[in-house]
């Protein structure tokens, strides 16, 4: 037998970010950089009564090829966080 909760709508999606920051350095000339490599894994649950929607989004942490740590680990995440989202409709 199907019960209502499984009607419900599930949305899943993802993407991956490359961030680059610059700043000042200690050397003249020379610009600081930082760069952070991201993945977001998005999934949004329909709530009973369609009147809300509930999120969760997985922030998992890439080492970049120029941080020294990172031959010890080149393909997985060095960090996850997890986020509990809800929206509700206005």
């Amino acid at each position: 037998s199907s019960s209502s909760v499984d009607n419900l709508k599930i949305f899943v999606n993802s993407e991956y970010i490359r961030q680059v920051t610059f700043s000042l350095s200690t050397e003249f000339g020379v610009a600081r950089q930082v760069v952070g490599n991201y993945a977001h894994f998005w999934t949004w649950r329909e709530q009973p009564g369609g009147q809300s929607t509930k999120g969760n989004v997985l922030t998992a942490c890439y080492l970049d090829p120029q941080d020294a740590m990172f031959f010890q680990e080149p393909s997985k995440p060095v960090a996850v966080y997890s986020h509990q989202i809800i929206a509700n409709r206005v």
